[in-house]
């Protein structure tokens, strides 16, 4: 928060003090997303009515003789809950910028912020209050790039994916992704189709650039048939290391299916071209056959006796 200079501070004789103010008095910070969690609030209700108020809200003092909350906008709708007139508060006397980063800084404090509030704040911090994208994500302490991804969120993404967003259902990261779409009908497919196939951060990513450009056509199959051809490179993801070394099985499985996709997105496409394929890339394919072979190899020597056999026998019948 802003330091206030010594001489402002003796002109501010309520500053810092508690006062009992009636909850009338008390006005929503203009920052704060309409968006309030049922159960922390009826949790925090019952608290307060079993122990009482343990924490003052903090508010800012107006011209006018009101007192915007800074932070408490919880205790306070739940103490109008339980119908008392006044509640405890601590005065902050400064200007509108401090009052401004005292709100941001409290919440990132006292609670873990939700992406779509942190979306909403930035917007309102940047749109109505004049910070710039670099003021506003210093609060945060990120740069203007992840400012204006946040924002995105709010301006780019579906209302109905955004509401999944600020109830907690939908990963930021994924949200993100989908904001590369066009609002509306594709990607409300394109989250259907990342819950359908259980997608990673990653693969939706690839996902996102597949539909990007591919047509109608393309896009129908993928969703008719249950199959999307994209490429994921596993062995480049973050964490690819330590899932190899503590779940192995788990890690050979995800590739193998990530494998099988890659060839079942080849097969489609060599389905569509017209033989013979004069523009085949034979030192590839050569690549690729050496790579599979070896794979044959080690399964059959480290694999319990019968388990190649039997793959063997099932790839002879399909």
């Amino acid at each position: 928060m802003m330091k206030l200079s010594e001489k402002k501070q003796s002109d501010m004789p309520n500053d810092g003090c508690v006062l009992a103010l009636p909850c009338e008095k008390l006005t929503d910070n203009p920052l704060r997303l309409e968006f309030y969690s049922q159960v922390h609030l009826e949790e925090l209700t019952y608290s307060i009515k079993e122990s009482g108020l343990l924490e003052p809200v903090l508010v800012w003092m107006q011209s006018d003789g009101d007192y915007m909350i800074v932070s408490g906008h919880y205790r306070v709708r739940a103490v109008r809950r339980l119908r008392q007139d006044k509640i405890l508060c601590r005065v902050l006397e400064c200007d509108r910028h401090t009052a401004h980063i005292a709100y941001c800084t409290s919440n990132i404090m006292t609670r873990g912020l939700s992406v779509i509030e942190q979306a909403y704040i930035l917007s309102g911090l940047i749109k109505t209050e004049g910070f710039t994208m670099g003021q506003a994500g210093r609060i945060w302490g990120h740069d203007k790039s992840w400012v204006c991804r946040r924002i995105k969120l709010l301006t780019d993404l579906d209302p109905k994916i955004k509401d999944e967003l600020g109830q907690g259902t939908l990963n930021a990261r994924l949200a993100q992704e989908l904001t590369r779409l066009p609002q509306g009908n594709d990607q409300e497919r394109v989250l259907a189709l990342v819950r359908r196939h259980n997608l990673n951060k990653d693969e939706a990513a690839s996902l996102v650039d597949w539909w990007l450009d591919t047509g109608e056509v393309g896009r129908k199959k993928a969703e008719d048939e249950g199959r999307i051809p994209i490429i994921r490179n596993a062995l480049q993801k973050t964490g690819a290391a330590k899932t190899r070394a503590d779940d192995p099985g788990g890690y050979a499985s995800s590739m193998m299916r990530r494998c099988t996709l890659i060839l079942e997105g080849l097969s489609d496409f060599l389905k569509e071209r017209e033989t013979p394929f004069s523009w085949w890339p034979q030192s590839d394919y050569r690549s690729f056959r050496k790579a599979a072979d070896r794979l044959g190899y080690i399964i059959r020597d480290e694999c319990s006796p019968g388990v190649y056999e039997e793959d063997l026998h099932v790839a002879s019948l399909s």
